[in-house]
């Protein structure tokens, strides 16, 4: 995710879009903008207003304390709206979008930007935002430190009660008051896919901390408890509960026996599921060769980029290889091969941990040529998610022809 910066953000949405937005928030109020105005010239206008007021707070003119606080509260407003959508409108979010809108939306949402989807979403439909913002915010934290995936009963139907969801996060909340957090805590409530999974987004009050920070140039440190944000997501066919709760597999085993107790009705035992390992042995001959045409999918070349090897006799130590990234050039396993010392078998003595492959490619429609790359571990994770949409299908399609994975479902 590139770094967000307001008036970069602005330059790619439509003036329609950027009106209706403006004249929809709370800040709209206060703006007087010349919406007739060139395209090129009105980002620039809505900028220069915005900074304007932020101007007002640290000036000394007719404006009462209750005036003051109410701009304040609108200008930050804005400006985490705008961070918001940002984060949000990417070709995931559009997809996303389109899963969770009538047709009536949807074809409002026909033809544009996702990130002009991301701001009129935030706008007319803010709840649908907000399930898919958390959303997409679960699915960034999947094969995390955080994460765990388990196994529970299937077709259970959580009772959604304000009574259950009361003792649910306030026992959640508890959880973390033995290491210093407070007693304040918050869930939130999302349901998506065509499965009927159920997300629970959950807040607890953390340890109190100290932050640095300047208010009207005056810097300060305050006092504060950070929102320590935790997660469930619930899939009734499969019976899989994913969770990212932060403070080590006590407290993933402590979460799950809460939902269980207080919104499935029910006693559990949850069992582990472990990732099916990838088979990165089938790059050792240094030979990626497709097992089905790559042409059609508009791929010219795969590469092993960087490999990650573990001496067999010694799991303590580990080393990297990396080749160049010139597609011409010899790939990191003929490099191993080169420089590791190998006294009678390279695949016997040396296991692949990490693979980073590099994808070329070619459009089939006007020839111009590119690259990507991902990582994949023999643990069963990769970086696939970061990708594009279209190089998500691409990477999938490697993965499947070199023998690395015998689906698409665990590469994705």
């Amino acid at each position: 995710m590139k770094i967000f910066n307001p008036r970069h953000f602005l330059r790619h949405i439509a003036p329609t879009v950027l009106q209706d937005f403006v004249q929809s928030h709370p800040l709209g109020v206060h703006l007087a903008i010349d919406w007739t105005l060139p395209e090129a010239r009105l980002a620039h206008a809505l900028i220069d207003a915005i900074e304007d007021l932020q101007a007002q707070l640290l000036e000394d003119i007719a404006l009462t304390t209750a005036e003051k606080v109410a701009l304040e509260e609108n200008l930050f407003r804005w400006n985490e709206d705008l961070r918001r959508a940002h984060i949000t409108g990417t070709e995931v979010g559009a997809r996303e979008f389109a899963l969770a809108q009538d047709a009536a939306a949807l074809a409002h949402l026909h033809g544009m930007d996702p990130r002009e989807q991301a701001l009129w979403m935030l706008a007319h439909h803010e709840q649908v935002f907000r399930d898919i913002e958390l959303r997409l915010a679960f699915r960034a934290k999947t094969h995390g430190r955080s994460w765990k995936p388990s196994q529970i009963l299937p077709n259970l139907v959580p009772h959604l009660d304000q009574e259950s969801l009361e003792a649910f996060k306030r026992e959640v909340a508890a959880l973390y008051q033995k290491s210093g957090g407070g007693i304040g805590s918050h869930i939130e409530v999302s349901r998506y896919g065509t499965d009927g999974s159920i997300q629970f987004t959950l807040y607890v009050e953390g340890p109190i901390t100290a932050i640095a920070q300047f208010r009207k140039h005056d810097f300060k440190r305050i006092a504060t408890r950070v929102a320590l944000e935790n997660a469930l997501v619930y899939h009734p066919k499969s019976g899989v509960v994913e969770t990212v709760v932060k403070g080590g597999a006590k407290n993933h085993a402590a979460v799950l026996t809460l939902f269980a107790k207080h919104l499935a009705k029910t006693e559990v035992k949850p069992e582990a599921i472990t990732p099916s390992r990838f088979k990165l042995s089938v790059l050792n001959d240094g030979l990626l060769a497709p097992k089905e045409d790559w042409s059609t999918q508009g791929i010219q070349k795969v590469r092993l980029r960087r490999a990650k090897f573990t001496p067999a006799d010694q799991r303590s130590s580990a080393i990297q290889i990396e080749a160049s990234p010139e597609a011409n050039r010899e790939d990191a396993i003929c490099v191993a091969r080169d420089k590791l010392k190998v006294a009678h078998s390279f695949d016997s003595e040396f296991e692949m941990d990490r693979a980073t492959l590099m994808v070329y490619t070619r459009d089939q429609n006007s020839s111009r040529e590119g690259h990507f790359s991902f990582d994949v571990y023999a643990s069963g994770s990769t970086t696939i998610k970061n990708l594009s949409h279209r190089n998500q299908q691409l990477a999938q399609c490697v993965m499947r022809s070199l023998g690395i994975v015998e689906s698409s479902g665990a590469a994705a």
